[in-house]
């Protein structure tokens, strides 16, 4: 990879599924009819050996906007990944854990799990019940980094696509983006998006269809982003154009 004027991703997320069993007023997905589909094994397991194959050392998780425990393959596929040698990360609203999910998680090569707690009346009510959930289901008792966080907190109108939350800055503004520099989103038809909030995938930069993971990154359109966001021409970009998230000065 030493020819490419920049490295690779070191995250990768692959939507296993489009499902979640929570409607989040925070959420693109809430306010959308959203086709209910699985991404093909497949495919995911073609991606997986593109990365494998091409030296990923990163972590891989299989979320976008869906909750990966209402997909009955999400062991199958962490089994995949532990065979390729590869590693992942999880995040997880944590509806639908059990103390058995949870010990079979320990088997695979989970090296984060992110558990993003919603509907906590204040603070204290969180920190409370973030206690309860780590007792409860042993989640500090194993090898991974354990990351819990008040969801939905702090989140903004998604580049737009959330109406009811107001945007208290003048658009678009000219910082640079941070988010597309070492992360990569994989949605469940398999295009490859901008970033976590291109939704829609107005601006793809590619499709695990029929394109290796590692060249979509290193593309043409890719690189034009990275140079244009790290410039702050977030003007260029339809979605960026709307979007205040992960500003840095230039």
């Amino acid at each position: 990879m030493s020819n490419y004027s920049y490295p690779l991703f070191d995250r990768i997320s692959i939507e296993c599924n489009s499902y979640c069993n929570r409607d989040c007023s925070f959420c693109t997905r809430t306010y959308d009819n959203r086709e209910k589909v699985r991404m093909p094994l497949s495919l995911i397991y073609k991606v997986l050996k593109d990365l494998n194959e091409g030296g990923f050392k990163g972590l891989i998780s299989f979320h976008f906007y869906n909750e990966i425990f209402t997909d009955n393959r999400i062991f199958e596929i962490f089994e995949k990944c532990k065979e390729l040698g590869l590693n992942n990360y999880l995040v997880t609203n944590g509806d639908l854990l059990t103390k058995e999910k949870v010990k079979k998680l320990s088997r695979y090569n989970i090296r984060e799990f992110t558990l993003s707690l919603y509907d906590s009346k204040d603070r204290e009510d969180f920190e409370e019940r973030a206690q309860q959930y780590i007792e409860h289901y042993q989640l500090d008792a194993y090898g991974w980094e354990l990351i819990i966080l008040n969801g939905g907190e702090g989140f903004t109108n998604r580049a737009g696509y959330v109406d009811h939350v107001e945007e208290k800055v003048k658009l678009p503004v000219k910082s640079s983006c941070s988010k597309i520099v070492k992360k990569v989103d994989v949605r469940y038809d398999g295009e490859v998006v901008m970033c976590c909030l291109d939704y829609y995938g107005l601006h793809s930069i590619g499709n695990i269809n029929n394109q290796n993971i590692i060249d979509i990154w290193h593309s043409e359109k890719k690189r034009h982003q990275l140079i244009d966001l790290a410039k702050g021409n977030r003007y260029k970009y339809e979605l960026c154009s709307r979007c205040s998230d992960y500003m840095i000065d230039v």
